[in-house]
């Protein structure tokens, strides 16, 4: 099994069933990345290694508690100790292996595909109407329907990042063709309630802004939240949602925001 600490800020196990070999892969990175992720995982023992604290291994596994994998890893830990590999504290010995294969597209041809990539348009809100957050993005996405959970991404220096995490909640509302005006404030006004003029907003759950003539309102409880790069992934569980089928949704595409003609 292979630990990988991305440069991405992702932290994955590669082959957990694979308990011959255990080492760690390391994209390139800068130091300070580099040991932020190191400290997640154990403690840096020297230049070429690492101490890994087991249950790291056993979350990131997903086989935790399955006695056959269980076994598996037992047996590694043990022929690992047997060679010193495992210090006082019960963490494990692992080698950083660099990754050679890391090479990653450049930003501007990042860009240019993901501006061809057509993507619906939602405002974020959070807090109440006294007190209101929001932002515009085109990441939503629904990731689960048992339990109900969507997501969404945001610059990790975003004015919402704040505010999202204070709350632990938000609402995901889904523009239609009409709700240009309530793009323009969200995107040139400052964070809080001057953003809120354009458009009819109403207290959903908890007091959260809703946009009433949305094409959706999704209000969710944040249940996740990760750093991914230059951004924050933020996770919802749904607890209520509304729509309204009748308007044209909004669409980003090209870097523009247009209309869905059918």
């Amino acid at each position: 099994m292979r630990l990988h600490l991305t440069n991405s800020g992702a932290i994955t196990l590669i082959a957990p069933s694979h308990f011959k070999q255990f080492d760690i892969l390391i994209d390139e990175q800068c130091d300070t990345l580099l040991d932020a992720a190191i400290a997640r995982v154990g403690q840096r023992l020297d230049e070429e290694h690492v101490w890994v604290n087991p249950q790291i291994i056993r979350f990131l596994s997903g086989k935790a508690g399955e006695p056959e994998w269980e076994t598996g890893f037992e047996a590694m830990v043990g022929f690992a100790r047997k060679f010193n590999w495992v210090n006082d504290d019960g963490l494990i010995r692992a080698h950083m292996v660099r990754n050679e294969n890391a090479a990653a597209s450049s930003v501007d041809d990042f860009k240019a595909a993901m501006r061809m990539l057509p993507a619906g348009v939602s405002a974020i809100t959070t807090g109440d109407i006294t007190n209101p957050g929001g932002m515009v993005v085109s990441s939503l996405t629904a990731i689960s329907a048992e339990p109900p959970l969507v997501g969404f991404f945001l610059h990790r220096d975003s004015s919402m990042l704040a505010p999202l995490k204070t709350h632990g909640k938000f609402v995901a509302n889904v523009l239609g063709h009409t709700h240009h005006d309530v793009v323009a404030k969200f995107l040139k006004e400052p964070q809080g309630c001057p953003r809120f003029t354009n458009g009819q907003w109403d207290a959903g759950l908890d007091g959260l802004p809703i946009l009433v003539g949305a094409l959706a309102n999704v209000e969710c409880d944040i249940i996740h939240t990760t750093t991914l790069g230059t951004h924050e992934m933020v996770v919802g569980k749904i607890r209520k949602t509304t729509t309204d089928d009748s308007g044209s949704p909004m669409v980003n595409f090209n870097a523009g925001i247009r209309g869905l003609t059918q």
